[in-house]
């Protein structure tokens, strides 16, 4: 399996973020559906540090570093989007791929998405994370270890 993350700039009435994007199975063509995707809600990298630092969870919802990894979960997204960048159909902006490379669920993921555990091998994020689900389709972005 693989992940990708990508930048999604210039989309009208949109503010920028970046999109994570998880594939859960192998699909069979481009077309499928399989990457679950998380959006941030700033403009800023999620790189799975700042959330479960205490200082940064004491700092609050006022802190952009904890919010850069607080992500919602958006419409699963198809195989396609692991290598591509560009313009988007329907004036939906852009999208760069910042990160991408392999991924290795720790354990089945769970159905219901409440906890999502993960191993990444890419150039930046590298290690084992997770993303908890916070409530209201909002979930936190977590580094459990890094390799």
């Amino acid at each position: 399996m693989q992940f990708v993350v990508l930048h999604h700039t210039a989309w009208p009435a949109h503010p920028a973020h970046y999109d994570l994007m998880l594939q859960m199975k192998p699909g069979l063509s481009d077309a499928d559906p399989v990457l679950k995707t998380f959006a941030t809600l700033t403009d800023e990298f999620p790189d799975g540090k700042s959330h479960a630092d205490a200082r940064a969870r004491k700092a609050g919802a006022g802190d952009p570093v904890a919010q850069a990894n607080l992500l919602r979960l958006i419409a699963d997204h198809r195989r396609a989007y692991l290598s591509f960048e560009g313009a988007l159909s329907a004036d939906r902006g852009r999208v760069v791929r910042v990160e991408a490379g392999a991924l290795n669920f720790l354990g089945t993921p769970d159905a219901g998405l409440q906890e999502l555990r993960f191993h990444l091998e890419g150039q930046i994020l590298r290690g084992d994370y997770r993303l908890r689900h916070m409530g209201g389709g909002t979930y936190a972005f977590e580094r459990m270890r890094r390799v």
